[in-house]
C-alpha cells in the first residue's frame, strides 16, 4: 500500500501527527509512506523519521502556480491508494490539492466551521471534527479509516534528532560554559499569519519573569524562534544571563531544547515541539483552544484566563478577531499575570 500524507501546515500541527505516523507504519510494516510538506522547516523536523519513507517538498508560496502544478501532476504519477490531510486542513486549497494528487481514497475532516466553498467533497472519506478534542486525536481518527487503532495507542510526538545536529548543540552548549547549569526556555513569539500577533503574551512580562528566575533559581534564559527584532529586545531588557539560542535551522534550535529544565511558550510550534523532547512545559494561552493544542504526554501548567468568549479561534482561513476594543482587546491575554506564570514555572521546576 502507498500513503500520502499531506502535513501542509507549520511545525507545530505537522507534529501532532506524529504518533498517527508512528501507529501507520507498525501496523502496516510493508506499505510505503510518504510526506508531502510546503515548509521547509517541517521538511527538516521530519527528515530523520524511520517511519517515512520519502518527504516530499513544493514551494507553495514562493513559486508560480504553474511550477506547484507541476511538481503536484509529477507526485500523482506514485498512483498513492491513500492521502491525508493532516488535521487541521479547513482550506479549499488543501481539499482541491488532494483532489489533484489523485489518491484511490482521499482522508480528510468535516469541520464543525466550515462551508460548501470549502470543497470537503472533493475527498472520499470525511471524519467529523469534535470539539475539545486534541489534535493529535484527531489526526488519528483520519487513520482509523485505514488501521484497527484506539485512542489509547497514540503515544507521546516524536522529533528525531540527527547525529550531526546532536553534536552541534553540544559543542554550543560547551562554548558557552552551559553544562551543568539551569536552562530555560522561552519562546516568546509567534506566527503573523491570521493575525497571530495577539497570541504573544507581554515582552515585559518575559522580562520580568527572567529576572525572577534567574534571582530565584539562577538560570540561564535562552531565547528561541526567528523573531529576532522581539528577542534582542528582550535580551536586551534582561542582560548578560540570556542568550539567543536560535540555530542555523529549525533542528539546530531543537537539539539546543534538549538541555532546557524548563520551557515557558505562546500557543506555537516550540509548545509542541517541547512536549515532543518531554520537556516540562508552559503554555500560555489566550484564544485558543488548550483542550485541543495542550502539551500533549509531557509536564505541563496551561496559564489563561476563563472568559466567556474564549476561546474564539476556530480552524478557519478566517484571522483572529476580537469581540473587545481598545484596553479590553485581547484582554485574555494581556490579563495574564507574571505572578500565574512565575508560581508555574516553580512548581516545574521543583
Amino acid at each position: 500500500m502507498k500513503i500520502l500524507i499531506n502535513a501542509l501546515s507549520g511545525n507545530g500541527d505537522a507534529l501532532m501527527f506524529s504518533p498517527s505516523l508512528k501507529i501507520l507504519k507498525e501496523k502496516l510494516p510493508d506499505s510505503r509512506i510518504d510526506m508531502l510538506v510546503m515548509f521547509r522547516s517541517v521538511r527538516e523536523m521530519y527528515k530523520e523519521n524511520p517511519f517515512l519513507n520519502e518527504i516530499h517538498f513544493i514551494d507553495f508560496l514562493k513559486q508560480s502556480k504553474l511550477r506547484s502544478l507541476s511538481q503536484v501532476r509529477q507526485l500523482s504519477k506514485n498512483e498513492y491508494d491513500i492521502s491525508v490531510n493532516v488535521y487541521p486542513a479547513n482550506r479549499l486549497e488543501y481539499n482541491v490539492l488532494n483532489a489533484f494528487l489523485g489518491a484511490k481514497k482521499k482522508l480528510a475532516h468535516h469541520y464543525l466551521h466550515t462551508d460548501i466553498f470549502r470543497a470537503e467533497f472533493f475527498n472520499d472519506v470525511l471524519i467529523d471534527e469534535v470539539k475539545d478534542r486534541h489534535n493529535v486525536l484527531q489526526n488519528l481518527d483520519l487513520i482509523k479509516k485505514i488501521v484497527n487503532t484506539e485512542d489509547k495507542e497514540a503515544g507521546p510526538m516524536e522529533i528525531y534528532i540527527s547525529a550531526d545536529h546532536q553534536q552541534n548543540a553540544e559543542n554550543w552548549i560547551r562554548e558557552n560554559n552551559f553544562e551543568n547549569k539551569r536552562l530555560v526556555g522561552f519562546h516568546p513569539g509567534s506566527s503573523l499569519l491570521k493575525n497571530h500577533i495577539h497570541k504573544r503574551w507581554d515582552k515585559e512580562k518575559f522580562v520580568h519573569l527572567a529576572g525572577e528566575l534567574i534571582t530565584k533559581y539562577d538560570a540561564e534564559i535562552l531565547l528561541f524562534g526567528n523573531e529576532f527584532d522581539l528577542n534582542n529586545e528582550i535580551k536586551k531588557g534582561i542582560g548578560n544571563r540570556s542568550h539567543i539560542a536560535s540555530g542555523p535551522d529549525y533542528m539546530d534550535s531543537v537539539a539546543r531544547m534538549k538541555y532546557c529544565s524548563l520551557f515557558v511558550s505562546n500557543d506555537t510550534a516550540f509548545l509542541h515541539t517541547s512536549a515532543a523532547l518531554k520537556l516540562p512545559v508552559i503554555g500560555i494561552f489566550g484564544y485558543t483552544n488548550y483542550k485541543e493544542l495542550f502539551p500533549w504526554k509531557t509536564e505541563y501548567r496551561i496559564i489563561r484566563k476563563e472568559l466567556d468568549c474564549s476561546p474564539c479561534f476556530y480552524n478557519s482561513p478566517k484571522p483572529a478577531q476580537c469581540k473587545w476594543s481598545g484596553d479590553d482587546e485581547f484582554k485574555c491575554m494581556k490579563n495574564i499575570s507574571l505572578e500565574e506564570v512565575f508560581k508555574a514555572a516553580g512548581e516545574l521546576l521543583r
